[in-house]
């Protein structure tokens, strides 16, 4: 199934989306594709969300974060190493954030390489300020036969963002500073709002334990930390795999592959974990993972590399009531095969799945509300500009999403083709010729002879052809999008 997006391209202006409760509306992943692409940005701002290339020098390809602030501008984002700004720039003193071997083995080459090692959150009643929890990467452990990864981290810190200094442009006042020391989880930072509406409550899981660290983010800043052991033991192999709250904060959920689906009972006044429950996976099905809640909080969804499954979580019987709702279906013509990955809810309702190694489409859960194959998941449903790898942002959920609603497939139905009229202009020409639709899409440009002389890909709604050395006559052209003929026609080239 193909599907067109429409994109913004403004090369030189700083990306903006807005709306309300904006704080997740803004998405930066990715890392080089070409030399003037390195980077995809997801606008949900516009409905449908618009899709980008940018030009950045960070590269991602584990913990990414990225931070808008209440109305929807784009602030800043990191990837365990540093932070850049709007404009793509190191933000002041947001450098040496990689501590231990991600300074001197990872930051380099693509940041953190653990997913949800990073996460960004708004200081409680304060405009300007933002708290970001990120980890460091050490030698943790021996290397005995049958240990799957020596590396761990070891500390848990934060840093302080404040926006109002440096013109605007902000600036780290605060970095480095130690919240946990302790072996930790090899990722699965995550975090949900406390009960009151305003405070944040963060969980990071122990390593090789049973063991959660959670702690609350207030107004004043860190006030709370405690640990709590409860549920399965998790083993060594805790690299892959993904924690989410629901959307209403009474569900933590963290699984994968090795140590299966692990759902607690929340409490969001006191953050003490609760009622335990774990449901194993077949090891055939359930290597790279990832976790998303619908927005309504029912059901949970469980991606397990080639196959997605839902879980109603009002069920009595939340295992039995398990739902295949896809298996992988990967067409010929995709060059990177996307399996299913890290998962995230969007704010415009949709669940967006990432895959593992090199990949360039995102699939969609267009109605996450609606119980089974209802759902509506579209595979290779969003064609990205850059290459991106394992992640997708780490990033709470900021919108109060409504517990009531139920399925309503009428809703988020965005992704069916879009049909639109290209128009190629002007004709005749003399130098440049103008195209106009939606991207993504290609034009293909014939000589009179029928030899190809050109083929442009557009990731902008205009796009643009000079033909300054070619010879006046005929020209014919083809406009193509996902490889499939959409227009076709002659142009004619005068003096």
């Amino acid at each position: 199934m193909k599907i067109l997006f429409l994109a913004l391209l403004i090369s030189s202006l700083p990306f903006i989306c807005k709306g309300q409760d904006g704080y997740g509306n803004c998405w930066i992943l990715g890392y080089p594709t070409t030399a003037d692409i390195s980077g995809t940005y997801l606008n949900f701002n516009n409905k449908p969300v618009t899709v980008s290339p940018l030009q950045k020098d960070m590269q991602m390809e584990g913990s990414v974060t990225v931070m808008s602030n209440s109305t929807g501008d784009l602030l800043f984002y990191s990837n365990g190493c540093y932070i850049a700004k709007k404009d793509h720039k190191m933000m002041f003193n947001g450098d040496s954030l990689g501590m231990g071997l991600l300074e001197t083995s990872f930051c380099e080459t693509g940041g953190n390489p653990i997913t949800q090692g990073i996460m960004a959150l708004p200081v409680p009643l304060d405009s300007n300020r933002y708290y970001m929890f990120y980890t460091d990467l050490n030698s943790a452990y021996e290397y005995p036969t049958g240990l799957y990864f020596p590396l761990a981290p070891l500390n848990l810190y934060y840093c302080i963002i404040d926006m109002s200094s440096n013109n605007g442009q902000g600036s780290i006042t605060l970095k480095n500073q130690v919240i946990v020391a302790d072996t930790l989880a090899r990722g699965m930072i995550q975090a949900t709002r406390n009960n009151n509406g305003i405070d944040w409550w963060i969980v990071m899981p122990e390593s090789h334990s049973n063991c959660y660290y959670t702690i609350r983010l207030n107004k004043n800043g860190i006030d709370t930390i405690f640990k709590q052991c409860i549920g399965e033991i998790w083993g060594d192999r805790d690299a892959t795999g993904q924690a989410v709250f629901s959307t209403n904060g009474k569900i933590y959920s963290r699984s994968n592959y090795f140590n299966g689906l692990n759902i607690f009972d929340f409490n969001a006044s006191t953050g003490i974990l609760s009622n335990p429950k774990h449901i194993t996976f077949g090891q055939d099905t359930f290597y790279w993972s990832g976790a998303a809640f619908s927005p309504n909080s029912r059901f949970l969804y469980i991606t397990a590399y080639r196959k997605v499954f839902q879980f109603d979580i009002n069920s009595l019987d939340i295992e039995a009531n398990k739902v295949l709702i896809a298996d992988l279906n990967t067409p010929a013509e995709i060059d990177f095969n996307t399996s299913f990955n890290q998962a995230l809810l969007a704010p415009d309702g949709n669940i967006y799945i990432g895959g593992t190694n090199t990949h360039t489409y995102l699939h969609i859960i267009q109605n996450p509300n609606c119980k089974g194959t209802d759902c509506n998941l579209v595979q290779y449903a969003l064609e990205m500009p850059a290459y991106n790898i394992y992640g997708l942002p780490n990033i709470p959920n900021f919108i109060e999403w409504n517990e009531d609603d139920t399925c309503d497939i009428s809703v988020n139905t965005n992704f069916d083709k879009i049909t639109s009229e290209f128009k190629v202009f002007p004709n005749p020409f003399i130098e440049e010729v103008f195209i106009e639709g939606n991207p993504p899409y290609s034009i293909v440009l014939f000589d009179a002879l029928g030899k190809s002389i050109s083929k442009t890909r557009f990731y902008s709604v205009t796009g643009s052809i000079t033909l300054t050395n070619q010879p006046t006559g005929l020209y014919y052209y083809q406009i193509l999008v996902n490889n499939e003929i959409e227009k076709a026609g002659i142009l004619v080239k005068i003096e």
